[in-house]
């Protein structure tokens, strides 16, 4: 199963818009996906703080390395996704 990487941090109000991007993906996919989520709060590690601190939020496909930086609407967000 391939793993996808959320980078954020506390108070990241963008960061709540695609926690709700991935609520609304769950929900339209009746949480039959075929991936897990790691969140990752990039306080915790300096050089991943130092490489997103200006660009979250951020996910990456840790099987391929594919990374969606933010901006990116909805529509993005759910082809970019593994189906």
């Amino acid at each position: 199963m391939q793993k996808i990487i959320f980078y954020t941090t506390f108070g990241c109000h963008l960061c709540e818009t695609v926690e709700q991007m991935f609520s609304q993906f769950f929900h339209e996919k009746n949480n039959q996906i075929n991936f897990e989520i790691e969140i990752f709060d990039i306080i915790d590690d300096e050089k991943i703080m130092f490489k997103y601190k200006q660009k979250i939020p951020v996910i990456k496909n840790n099987f391929d390395g594919n990374i969606l930086i933010w901006p990116f609407d909805y529509q993005e967000f759910k082809n970019w996704l593994p189906h």
